[in-house]
């Protein structure tokens, strides 16, 4: 009688698959650095029934295709070796690109002095969005400068954060017309 109760149910327990995000990002800095590259972010997501590596690198004046190729055969090699993620997974590697995304205080500081657009948890002072000069970093938050104001915003006040590089910045003033 007992065995009857449970015998239409059915239980479903979320698959955990184990991942070692700290080992992963070791040995992207370990190979990044043979490379004379730099591991400028690493994101692990859970997309579906795969994982997902994305790696940035980056070096001064940029990173070419060729490295990055270079960089993927090696990490992946390296992965398959070390076996740090459990089930399948994807690797995308790739610059962070101009406009970067910045979410470690370390990223705060290599942009110091730079314009960068940020997006808050909650509005302040009426605003949502805010675009300035990073002034001022540090293990807390960060120090921004706009044209009328300036703020002082707490790391977890920040929802997301980009370096803010202008097209006239990147291409210089265009022609004018004759």
């Amino acid at each position: 009688m007992c065995g009857d109760k449970w015998a239409g149910a059915h239980f479903f327990f979320p698959v955990v698959k184990k991942t070692d995000t700290d080992k992963i990002e070791v040995i992207a800095g370990e190979v990044a650095r043979d490379l004379s590259l730099s591991l400028f972010d690493l994101e692990v997501a859970e997309e579906g029934p795969r994982t997902v590596l994305r790696v940035y690198l980056d070096r001064e004046g940029g990173v070419s295709l060729s490295e990055i190729q270079s960089f993927s055969r090696r990490f992946g090699a390296v992965l398959d070796v070390e076996d740090p993620v459990e089930g399948p997974y994807v690797l995308e590697v790739s610059s962070p690109g101009v406009n970067r995304r910045l979410r470690k205080p370390g990223h705060f500081a290599l942009c110091m002095g730079k314009r960068i657009r940020v997006t808050l948890m909650e509005p302040r002072e009426g605003r949502r969005h805010l675009v300035g000069t990073l002034a001022g970093c540090d293990g807390e938050g960060i120090d921004i400068r706009s044209e009328d104001a300036e703020f002082r915003i707490a790391y977890g006040d920040i929802r997301k954060a980009n370096l803010d590089v202008t097209q006239e910045e990147l291409f210089g003033k265009g022609k004018k017309k004759r």
